[in-house]
């Protein structure tokens, strides 16, 4: 005799949930300043934000920047070399310590 249970679906569908919002907390972006590549930004958490390495920027004095999100690239841009430099500088180090 066939089991018309549609209770048995159910489980798949838990998981497929789990699954997807633990990927959407690890999502990654790769950061720019300028053209220049500098490294790939990961949110471990759902409360972590791309906008985060901008305000991380700010604490460390660095203003007078702009940022946008271009798909997975976040674009911090500079006017001045040695802002650029210094702003580079700043992030090699945020983004390899986090």
């Amino acid at each position: 005799m066939y089991n018309n249970n549609t209770n048995l679906n159910f489980p798949f569908f838990r998981v497929a949930d789990a699954e997807a919002q633990v990927k959407n907390a690890h999502d990654m972006y790769d950061i720019y300043v300028n053209r220049h590549f500098v490294g790939q930004k990961v949110l471990l958490t759902q409360n972590e934000s791309v906008d985060d390495v901008l305000d991380f920027l700010e604490q460390q004095g660095v203003h007078n920047v702009s940022a946008h999100l271009d798909g997975d690239h976040y674009v911090i841009q500079s006017k001045t070399p040695k802002e650029i430099e210094h702003i580079t500088n700043v992030l090699n180090t945020y983004l390899n310590n986090n």
